[in-house]
């Protein structure tokens, strides 16, 4: 998890991220629709230092008890995971194309520029929202859209031919 600027920062890139994964893999998809690259998605769980293996296996087991259960049983079950240390997701999409080597893309990474100030193109710098993404009535979606867009056309551009 990246750092903010302030935490109005954070909460304005909170809003955004599922908008913005949203436009990236639908983004994604169109582009592969026009290459020669294949493109698959893996996640991987980035654990806290010092989480033990029991630990994940418990985080894992009532992750699995939370679907399909009722709400007392759901808030019960959340409850002993937000005792357990918490994993932070890593999505990649590994890019493919015979004769190429592989390409990988951190998905999240991509999220967080959609997200960051355009001048921020490195997700690793304490991110401040991009408040053009932002009109008097909320997120600006047109805006948001472009943005996107021009990042993952921007990757796909970049690609070896």
């Amino acid at each position: 998890m990246p750092e903010f600027v302030s935490a109005l920062d954070r909460q304005k890139v909170e809003q955004l991220m599922q908008p913005a994964l949203i436009r990236v893999i639908d983004n994604i998809r169109k582009q592969l629709d026009n290459t020669d690259w294949q493109g698959s998605y893996e996640e991987e769980l980035i654990w806290p230092e010092g989480t033990t293996a029991q630990q994940k296996e418990d985080y894992a087991t009532l992750q699995k008890g939370l679907h399909g259960v009722p709400t007392e049983e759901y808030d019960r079950v959340a409850k002993l995971m937000s005792a357990l240390p918490q994993p932070s997701p890593l999505y990649t999409l590994r890019l493919q194309k015979d004769g190429q080597e592989d390409q990988t893309v951190d998905v999240w990474a991509l999220c967080y520029q959609v997200c960051a100030n355009s001048s921020q193109s490195e997700p690793d710098l304490v991110i401040a929202a991009d408040d053009s993404l932002f009109n008097e009535s909320g997120i600006d979606w047109r805006i948001l859209d472009n943005k996107t867009l021009g990042l993952v056309e921007g990757i796909f551009a970049a690609l070896p031919a």
